[in-house]
């Protein structure tokens, strides 16, 4: 959690609370203090949930500055003793960084020990935040948390009834909003101006006090993670009867897409239907303005791409169906994009790989969509990247994903570029890319690093990856043990009678390989029994004196090399069981 500056005594302001009230009072102050045992010093510890970023109308940057005064008022009261329910109400302001969220208040109070309700009221230009505790003082100084949240709908006129306000209660979890680089929620009341709040990303906004008449209101929420909207509520939801001091309860979904696979036994021609939430449509300006492609390609099904043409439904949905020809079952990788062809911006994307194995079947795609009227921080960067192989062909259908795996798109299904072109819209940062072919698994990786506003180009040259970990095409095995293969695990068993096993391959090109190795032998006094790697005609043991493991690191090789993994029982009683795990190469 960002830790909030505590308050400094910059104004000086101190107070005693009384039965007839009247703050500064200096009669009242020095009577007081001959029978008052002891003074509470309150210090206010601010979490600020969001601040108003901008209302989102057009495009045109906030009007706000980093460093702020955000003044209002404090309202004190006492809730036990003579005074109870004697309120007094000081000028409070509060000083922000917008930035980092830190707050710190520029007032101090001394009050008489005892419960309080502390309700805080400050504003900054139309938005006010509001915050309320009730808080038992002591003796002595008194660090008091006070959460500052947004105050949606009309303004509050008075600063007692902070208490008495309605909850909006946003449900999602916490680890998905720390995963957002620049969380923000936008917030429209009664299609008024959506207002955008950027969200503390450690404390989170996880209520927001409501101040409407009574009745029936319609709420809507977007979740964006900078100007990329990831999220909304649901539409189910978004009628709500406000009533004062009851929480209204919203939920925050995904944006998506859902894909709908209708096929015959064992593939053929596939009918697709697929829905765009209007969100999308919406961005653009209606479907009039809209060009939206889906392009599919798998290691059995080469790239083939469609125009998609949405049609609204009754539920505010767009739909779009059409026809890809003889796809067959296997992992499939799907991209949808949606283009503005007034401006040729690429506004949004879905990007998933799928199984398709059935003859009917439904997949959700999840939507980032780029909110042009979102004014923010983060400021993309442009990236063009050519795919061929080696010998300088473009490569249509390349699928392009990141570290994490995630399909970022597919080279040859933009509505402008050569076969081998994919454009990417990345924020700024260091990107490993790799490009695979998945006709023949051909592959190339690649490190990018971004700026805003950088436009780059990147060219990735196909190759065929060295064979990973004990594949049966590029291995040989002899002996007279028994073994078992399992992607990087060779595992080896003799059961008595001696003898062991070589497996053997030629190395490809110039690298470094790795791997554990391990022997437990099981015939008493055996000191013969070996295990052993062999590169050409030189020999290493690893052991040979009965159980023993280890691990061998980055071991170099060159393009043609023989290597060989080796064990061997020397006697007719040998037994033993042997392993060469996580074997690993690594190309110069």
């Amino acid at each position: 959690m960002i830790q909030s500056l505590k308050m400094m005594s910059l104004l000086g302001l101190s107070s005693v609370i009384i039965a007839c009230g009247g703050a500064g009072d200096e009669t009242a102050d020095s009577n007081l203090r001959d029978t008052v045992q002891g003074d509470a010093v309150v210090n206010l510890d601010y979490d600020v949930t969001a601040y108003l970023a901008q209302q989102v109308t057009t495009v045109s940057a906030a009007n706000f500055s980093a460093e702020q005064i955000i003044r209002g008022e404090l309202a004190v009261t006492p809730t036990t003793g003579a005074n109870a329910g004697n309120e007094e109400i000081f000028d409070w302001t509060i000083y922000l960084d917008e930035n980092t969220f830190e707050a710190t208040s520029n007032n101090t109070l001394t009050l008489e020990p005892g419960n309080y309700d502390l309700e805080l009221l400050v504003s900054k230009g139309n938005q006010q935040y509001a915050g309320f505790t009730n808080y038992t003082l002591g003796d002595g100084e008194n660090d008091i948390n006070l959460t500052v949240r947004p105050v949606i709908g009309d303004l509050i006129e008075n600063v007692t009834i902070i208490d008495r306000l309605a909850y909006f209660k946003f449900e999602y979890p916490s680890n998905e909003l720390s995963a957002l680089t620049a969380p923000a929620m936008g917030i429209q009341v009664d299609a008024a101006p959506e207002q955008l709040f950027t969200i503390n990303s450690a404390t989170g906004l996880s209520n927001t006090y409501v101040n409407l008449p009574a009745g029936n209101h319609e709420l809507s929420l977007k979740l964006y993670d900078g100007a990329t909207q990831v999220g909304k509520s649901v539409a189910s939801q978004e009628i709500q009867d406000v009533i004062f001091g009851t929480d209204i309860n919203m939920d925050i979904v995904p944006l998506y897409s859902e894909v709908q696979f209708i096929l015959t036994e064992n593939g053929g021609d596939a009918n697709l239907s697929i829905t765009a939430p209007a969100e999308v449509i919406d961005e653009v300006g209606g479907t009039s303005n809209l060009a939206a492609t889906i392009a599919l390609v798998s290691s059995k099904n080469p790239l083939q791409e469609s125009s998609l043409f949405f049609v609204q439904q009754p539920d505010g949905s767009y739909l779009a169906d059409i026809v890809i020809t003889d796809l067959q079952y296997d992992d499939v990788t799907v991209s949808i994009s949606f283009t503005d062809i007034t401006t040729a911006d690429e506004i949004a994307s879905c990007n998933n790989i799928w199984l398709v194995d059935n003859q009917n079947q439904a997949f959700n795609c999840d939507i980032t969509l780029i909110r042009r009227a979102v004014v923010t921080g983060n400021i993309l960067a442009v990236l063009g990247v050519n795919v061929e192989n080696t010998e300088g062909e473009p490569v249509s259908g390349a699928v392009i994903t990141n570290a994490t795996g995630d399909v970022l798109g597919i080279t040859g299904s933009g509505t402008y570029g050569t076969a081998g072109y994919a454009k990417l819209y990345l924020q700024a940062g260091t990107y490993d890319l790799t490009a695979t072919n998945p006709a023949n698994g051909q592959v190339d990786e690649t490190s990018v690093t971004v700026s805003p506003l950088d436009v780059e180009n990147l060219l990735m040259t196909l190759t065929t990856p060295p064979p990973s970990g004990f594949d049966p095409a590029a291995w040989t095995y002899d002996g007279v043990a028994g073994y078992s293969v399992s992607g990087a695990d060779l595992n080896i068993s003799v059961g008595g009678g001696g003898g062991g096993l070589n497996a053997s391959t030629t190395i490809a090109q110039d690298g470094f390989i790795s791997f554990d190795w391990a022997i437990t032998v099981y015939s008493a006094g055996q000191y013969g029994d070996a295990i052993r790697y062999i590169i050409n005609t030189d020999s290493y043991n690893l052991s040979t004196a009965g159980s023993a493991s280890g691990t061998v690191s980055n071991i170099p090789v060159s393009a043609g090399d023989t290597l060989m993994l080796s064990t061997w029982g020397s006697t007719q009683s040998s037994s033993y069981s042997a392993s060469f795990t996580n074997y690993t190469f690594v190309a110069n």
